[in-house]
């Protein structure tokens, strides 16, 4: 059946919808944080009865930082998709991680990732041989500096395999003539069925310009997975999404209406049902479309 068009004076019903919103280049404002007036705005609409909720790239340290204060109503999105948490219980609901012999082998492709493993009691930690720039030099510090992630420099990744780690994310930061051929060679090496080995997701940083990242994560981890898990868990009939760039496109497919924000590249806002302001209109767009 297809699905109603989207026009101006439609209103979605909060007893049967989820709304789920990308953090960074979305709702988050150039300082990477939350707007002036966001977290009241948030209060406002959950006690309207808006389950809304937030699928990002950012790891759990981060994101508890950036969201801290807002009511949670459904499990938010991490890491593209890989892990699926419950802020109010404080555990990882779901994941999609990658299996061990395609993460060794990926450790082995050259460039300088940051290297994400997950213990079995759920503790996220990052691994990393040398910064071989200035863009890996400054997140390294602004997380450490700024949400106390911890962070381990290593002479060589197979410490990791050598010790049974549970590997499950890649994070290169560099340009993108640089990335493309890790990413393409990745994307290359497939089963025997021809289904991808893993996933890769390359695009701009929100907030440098000639930055981009290359996250690497499992073939069935992305935001439409995430998305579409959310609606099972909370048994919305209609989700409706927000984002800005191309790995939130999934989540674009997997979602009933789909507004990229203004600063949207062309090709995300042509995957949209509208565009709308970043930031605070995001949660004004929500507020004026709800009954």
């Amino acid at each position: 059946m297809k699905k109603t068009p989207f026009t101006s004076d439609m209103k979605f019903d909060v007893r049967d919808t989820l709304f789920v919103s990308d953090l960074d280049g979305t709702l988050l404002g150039a300082d990477a944080a939350l707007p002036d007036g966001a977290l009241d705005l948030i209060r406002e609409l959950t006690s309207l009865g808006v389950n809304l909720t937030y699928s990002t790239a950012r790891t759990i340290r981060s994101a508890k930082f950036i969201l801290e204060g807002v009511p949670f109503t459904a499990p938010i999105g991490l890491m593209n998709g890989v892990l699926l948490r419950d802020m109010n219980e404080g555990k990882y609901v779901s994941g999609a991680l990658l299996d061990a012999e395609t993460a060794e082998w990926i450790t082995t492709l050259g460039g300088e990732p940051f290297v994400y493993t997950l213990t079995d009691c759920d503790e996220l930690f990052t691994a990393y041989r040398t910064l071989k720039n200035q863009y890996m030099e400054d997140f390294l510090r602004e997380r450490v500096d700024k949400y106390s992630k911890p962070f381990r420099k290593l002479d060589d990744f197979k410490t990791l395999v050598d010790e049974g780690q549970k590997i499950i994310y890649f994070c290169y930061l560099d340009t993108e003539e640089n990335l493309s051929p890790i990413r393409d060679k990745i994307v290359q090496k497939v089963n025997e069925d021809g289904s991808a080995k893993a996933k890769c997701a390359l695009y701009p940083d929100n907030y440098r310009e000639g930055l981009y990242y290359l996250e690497v994560f499992a073939p069935s981890a992305s935001k439409g997975g995430v998305t579409k898990k959310l609606r099972e868990i909370t048994g919305a009939k209609t989700v409706v999404c927000f984002g800005d760039n191309g790995n939130d496109l999934p989540m674009f497919e997997e979602s009933d209406y789909a507004f990229a924000v203004h600063r949207a590249p062309d090709h995300v806002k042509a995957a949209a049902d509208g565009v709308v302001t970043s930031g605070m209109g995001v949660l004004e767009f929500i507020k004026n479309h709800i009954n």
